[in-house]
């Protein structure tokens, strides 16, 4: 793959946001930037039993166009220190195919260094989550599914935004080749059936000449239900919900490689055992051979209560271009105990414990 866009994973939010950046009008328009992206993707599985989300979404024998989007980027700078950013984004889901406002903050610089926002933000945990719905910025067709999934049955370690504040901390160290950060923030995370109020966490990062990213992250919150749903979401009501993410990436002469590692609490417990917790974790590794970068990942997740699953893939990415990657990929996913520990990410009991998946995938910047 293009080290250019390996590299642009290293690059923060607004600053892929003002990547291709087209003028608009005149006026306060000259101080407006449009960009985008778009990823067509396609997997084929072949179990009958849906894979990571239900009939509309999910993936099993007769295909998906799961992860397919389109997103734009409108940023403002209103004055030096204020500026506001919104990402507009259409994606299948749960309900088809639908348009949402993905993230939209204002941005105020406090000094050099130190930065406030406050809006609906980016959920600023794991290695790329900030940027996840961008493509063309990692090696794979998706983030890592068993850390990065959104879906209620899997790790919940990262989620799509929140509501709420962040202070921005930004610093270079010596000569400038390595930097340091922080992200505090605060706020309140909205799922279908849930929210998670009182979020409080943060985000510690360090990068060294754009070839070594390390990463942690902590974060907590309460979990508030509707406890009339069913007996879990009763038992959910009103608990903490913490997590603690650990990562590095490394983009070195032609290497590329992620390490990355959850452990998710939940402090409910089911039939007198704790059934939310889990830890998951994955591993990459790619080799860049001119504009193509093949690569091998393996990824493992395990809950309380039993469900997991292990997937190995075996994948490369083309870079047509600057701005355009073709990616495909083979996986196969492990599901130990799949009868009786529960079906993890697929929607129904799998038929075997072992599930092959093809995904091939078009990722676009513009």
């Amino acid at each position: 793959m293009n080290k250019k866009l390996v590299c642009l994973s290293s690059v923060p939010l607004l600053s892929l946001a003002l990547s291709a950046p087209m003028a608009l009008a005149s006026g306060w328009t000259d101080r407006t930037t449009v960009s985008g992206f778009y990823s067509a993707r396609y997997s084929i599985t072949d179990e009958a039993a849906y894979f990571n989300g239900n009939r509309n979404i999910g993936i099993n024998d007769d295909g998906s166009f799961q992860g397919t989007k389109l997103g734009l980027t409108v940023t403002t700078q209103i004055d030096d220190d204020l500026s506001v950013a919104a990402l507009l984004m259409s994606a299948a889901d749960e309900d088809g195919f639908a348009t949402h406002v993905d993230w939209a903050f204002a941005s105020f610089r406090l000094s050099d260094d130190f930065t406030l926002r406050a809006g609906k933000l980016k959920f600023p945990v794991g290695l790329v989550n900030e940027y996840v719905d961008v493509g063309v910025t990692y090696p794979w067709i998706s983030a890592p599914i068993l850390l990065y999934t959104e879906q209620a049955a899997g790790a919940q370690a990262t989620r799509e935004a929140y509501t709420g504040a962040s202070l921005l901390w930004e610093s270079d160290i010596g000569d400038g080749d390595w930097s340091v950060g922080s992200d505090l923030f605060f706020g309140q995370v909205d799922l279908e059936n849930m929210t998670v109020k009182g979020v409080l966490g943060v985000t510690l990062r360090t990068t060294w000449d754009d070839v070594l990213e390390l990463q942690a992250s902590s974060y907590r919150g309460t979990m508030h239900t509707d406890a009339m749903m069913n007996a879990m979401m009763a038992a959910m009501d009103e608990r903490e919900h913490s997590a603690t993410l650990l990562g590095a990436k490394i983009d070195w002469n032609n290497i590329v490689a992620y390490v990355e590692a959850a452990q998710v609490e939940m402090d409910f417990t089911m039939m007198g055992r704790t059934v939310g917790n889990s830890d998951s974790w994955y591993a990459t590794l790619g080799y860049r051979m001119g504009k193509f970068l093949p690569h091998v990942t393996r990824q493992e997740w395990e809950r309380d209560n039993g469900a997991n699953h292990q997937i190995s893939t075996l994948g490369v990415a083309y870079s047509l271009s600057d701005s355009v990657v073709i990616k495909a990929e083979q996986s196969r996913i492990e599901t130990d105990n799949f009868a009786t520990a529960g079906s993890g990410l697929f929607y129904s009991t799998p038929a075997s414990g072992s599930t092959d998946m093809t995904s091939i995938a078009v990722d676009v910047i513009f």
